[in-house]
Formats: C-alpha cells, sequence, structure tokens
C-alpha cells in the first residue's frame, strides 16, 4: 500500500513515516530540493515534488497513492487566518484529486479549535469528539477573560476554516475521511509549544505561565500519538474524528519542570496575556489558551490505549534533559 505523508520531514510526520515503514507501508513524501530529496530516500520514503503552500502540486502525487495521511500545516506554522485559509485550499485539492474510490485521508488539527481563553486558571468544559465547531465567540474568549479584540479577531479568524477544513474531510464522499486532533505532542526532546517554553525559560531565567498557571491543556506522547495514526489508517471509519489525548497538565506545573530543566531552580513567572504574547508572540498565546479534549470515544472506536503519562518526567529527566 502507497502512502503519501505530508510534512514528512516534520516532529510529528517523520514519527509517523517511520512507523509506516516499519509496518512495510511504502511511505511517499514531497519535497522540492535535491538535498531534500536524498535525505527522504536515505529515510526510506520514495520523494515527488510537491509543496503544501502550491495546493495543484498536490495533484499528480495523490492521484498515484492508495492513501494519504496529511500532518502538513501552514497555519501550525504561521499562525494567521489567511495560513489556516491556506491548509483548508490544499486539503479541498487533495479529496478532489483522491476521486472517489474511498481512499483512507487522515487530516491532522489540532487541540486549539477547542482554545477558551481565562485569566490563568482552567476553563470549565473538557470538549469531547462530536461538539461542534468552530466555538463561539462568548466560549473561546468569555467577557471575564478581557480578552483583547485583537486575540478575538485572529484566534477566531483562525479557527473558522480550520473548522471548514476539518467538516469538509469528514463529510467527504469519495474518500474514508479522519481527522486526528493531537494535545500537546512531547517526546524526543522536541515538539511545538514545548521547546518554545523551553527556550523562553532560557532567555529570560524563570518559566513564563499565565496568571496563578492553572491553564490546562491535554498531551499526548509521539509514540501513542503515532499508534494512533497507525489504528486510524487501518480501522476508522470515514467520518470519524479522533482526539490525540493522553491526559491533562496544568502548564504552570509544566513551566516548574521546565525551570528545572534549565537550571533555574523552579523559579516560574506569572504573566499577563499581552505579556505572553510580547514575549512569545503566538507560541507565547498558545501557553496560555486552555485546550482542554476527551478521548474516550477514539480509544474505544480504536481500542487506542496510550501507555506514556509521563510528561513532567520526560521533560525534567528525560528526553529534554539529553
Amino acid at each position: 500500500m502507497r502512502i503519501l505523508v505530508t510534512g514528512a520531514t516534520g516532529f510529528i510526520g517523520a514519527a509517523v513515516a517511520r512507523k509506516l515503514l516499519q509496518q512495510g507501508y511504502q511511505v511517499v513524501a514531497m519535497s522540492q530540493t535535491d538535498n531534500a530529496f536524498a535525505k527522504l530516500r536515505a529515510a526510506g520514503m520514495k520523494p515527488v515534488v510537491g509543496d503544501f503552500a502550491n495546493p495543484a502540486s498536490l495533484a499528480a502525487p495523490v492521484t498515484e497513492v492508495d492513501a494519504v495521511v496529511s500532518l502538513a500545516s501552514i497555519g501550525q506554522i504561521e499562525g494567521t487566518p489567511e495560513s489556516f485559509a491556506k491548509d483548508r485550499d490544499a486539503v479541498a485539492v487533495i479529496i478532489e484529486s483522491a476521486g472517489d474510490a474511498g481512499k483512507p485521508f487522515i487530516f491532522t488539527s489540532g487541540s486549539a479549535i477547542f482554545g477558551v481563553f481565562t485569566k490563568g486558571e482552567a476553563s470549565p468544559t473538557i470538549f469531547d469528539e462530536d461538539h461542534p465547531v468552530p466555538l463561539p465567540v462568548s466560549d473561546f474568549a468569555p467577557a471575564e477573560a478581557d480578552v483583547p479584540q485583537p486575540f478575538i479577531d485572529a484566534f477566531g479568524g483562525s479557527m473558522a476554516p480550520r473548522a471548514e477544513t476539518e467538516k469538509a474531510v469528514l463529510n467527504a464522499a469519495g474518500v474514508r475521511g479522519i481527522v486526528i486532533r493531537p494535545g500537546l505532542v512531547y517526546g524526543e526532546g522536541r515538539g511545538y509549544d514545548l521547546p518554545n517554553l523551553i527556550a523562553l525559560t532560557k532567555t529570560h531565567g524563570a518559566a513564563p505561565h499565565l496568571g496563578a498557571g492553572g491553564v490546562r491543556q491535554g498531551y499526548v506522547h509521539l509514540d501513542d500519538l503515532v499508534e494512533l495514526y497507525v489504528r486510524a489508517l487501518e480501522r476508522a471509519p470515514a467520518g470519524t474524528m479522533l482526539h490525540g489525548v493522553t491526559d491533562e497538565i496544568a502548564l504552570g506545573d509544566l513551566a516548574v519542570a521546565v525551570s528545572r530543566l534549565v537550571g533555574a531552580r523552579g523559579r516560574t513567572e506569572a504573566l499577563l496575556l499581552m505579556e505572553m504574547y510580547t514575549r512569545g508572540g503566538g507560541g507565547g498565546v498558545s501557553l496560555s489558551v486552555n485546550k482542554r479534549l476527551a478521548s474516550e470515544k477514539t480509544r474505544k472506536v480504536l481500542n487506542w490505549t496510550p501507555t506514556r503519562y509521563d510528561i513532567l518526567e520526560d521533560v525534567e529527566h528525560g528526553s529534554y534533559a539529553v
């Protein structure tokens, strides 16, 4: 079975591609340079010319494979409403090019679609796989959170096209559409928000967190998440929404672990939302938003049983301490 993996050189994409190769699948990956082609071949993948940012270039690779696992995201990189709209456009080309043979198509979304602002405390709702999206402003930016209007506009403007993309995949008639929303992904000393938090702590001598540090986010170890992708490819029915989360972590507790990791002796710093943004940009905002997802349905549908609950241990003494 030939599987096109978009984002195969990224943190999660590379791990998923490795696992698929180990399972005996043929992995096709897109790139544009000779150097990248050589790296993909060395990893056991078949390189093809293509770029997620250029939707027209996706059509030919999609027609030549039996399934698509998409982990590329312009929105994840740029974090703007326009960039999330580009993801939506790329996915539309994938769906159209896949034809009507029922090819599996896994789209990677994210837990931010259920992001809720507070002043630093845990938000009250844990969202399951069936909760409607996008969230209304009154839910993701309640009045008591005092969220500046530019943050509301940017966040809402980004999650609206993300929700449209999810719905397009789940409702596509010609493919076996599946959406996975990973939580805060850790492992191998890498990630997205976690390395940002480590870098900010090294720069400022204390780990930042919003307010009292009670903001909560669902997390998942890379190994468990990769297993979810394989199970989804092999077993998930068409129109399945999956939540890749194992448990939750208070970001104040994560900040303490990061502080100890970098030798700051557990020092943390409580900041306002605007201060988190000034210090860390979009990454600072991402570390300030509750992302609380339930995964009971996901576990039941795919018999998925995560085994890693050690995010604090891995940060302070494990792969991030190497």
